[in-house]
């Protein structure tokens, strides 16, 4: 039974009461929206809506490690990606390789700059920006002197996370793949595979990663060096 049996186990939140509760910290569920008083699911366990029965958080066990693993990952994964061709087209005695950048500079000697830099940011900067915000917001809350700029790495990560749009692009290279196979050669270069594995482990961080974990992280730091610096300061005086 083990880990099977506690990775299925979930509590269920209580709903708020009509009186006395403003003091308290409240969420509410994003389905039927009960107001809830605010509550951090046990390691590996789920915090379950009593009303309608919503996922409302899930803990994961080492959810701050595999984070980490994660976005490192693809933070080595991006070099790859970004340099190795992704697709080689041949028609006749005429080839081409496209790289992740190549159509970025296409649409800029184009004069399509808005639409350039557009997918510039979606494909590029913001999935970068992704895992350099993960790996530091993890590797920055086991620090208690770190807790400011997490928490703005936070924000900023909530902001960018909608925008880093790798499976939009994978969608183009896939209809590029579809309809030009008929007009030349198209073969798959090393950088699709790497891009590919890049897409799946964007995906999996999103997953793992839990920012209430990482908040209540930052208070046990925080306390604990609040604690260690009150009692030296006791022990001076």
């Amino acid at each position: 039974m083990g880990q099977e049996s506690r990775q299925d186990t979930h509590r269920t939140a209580i709903p708020a009461g009509p009186e006395g509760s403003s003091a308290q910290w409240q969420r509410a569920c994003h389905q039927c929206d009960l107001l809830l008083t605010r509550a951090h699911a046990p390691v590996g366990q789920r915090l379950i809506c009593p009303r309608c029965g919503a996922a409302l958080h899930r803990n994961m066990e080492r959810s701050v490690a595999h984070t980490a693993a994660l976005s490192l990952t693809g933070l080595l994964l991006f070099i790859p990606t970004a340099t190795l061709p992704l697709l080689e087209f041949s028609l006749f005695s005429f080839g081409a390789e496209n790289t992740l950048m190549n159509g970025v500079q296409s649409l800029f000697a184009e004069g399509y700059y808005w639409l350039a830099s557009l997918v510039l940011f979606c494909s590029v900067l913001a999935p970068l920006g992704k895992f350099l915000l993960l790996a530091f917001i993890s590797w920055g809350s086991a620090w208690a002197s770190m807790a400011r700029p997490v928490a703005r790495a936070l924000r900023w990560y909530h902001h960018l996370q909608e925008w880093g749009m790798l499976d939009v692009y994978m969608l183009g290279i896939l209809v590029a793949l579809v309809k030009m196979s008929d007009l030349g050669k198209m073969s798959v270069e090393p950088g699709l595979y790497c891009f590919v594995a890049m897409m799946v482990v964007s995906s999996a961080a999103t997953v793992s990663f839990d920012a209430e974990t990482v908040w209540a992280r930052l208070a046990r730091r925080t306390a604990a060096a609040d604690k260690g610096a009150s009692a030296q300061s006791e022990g001076m005086s």
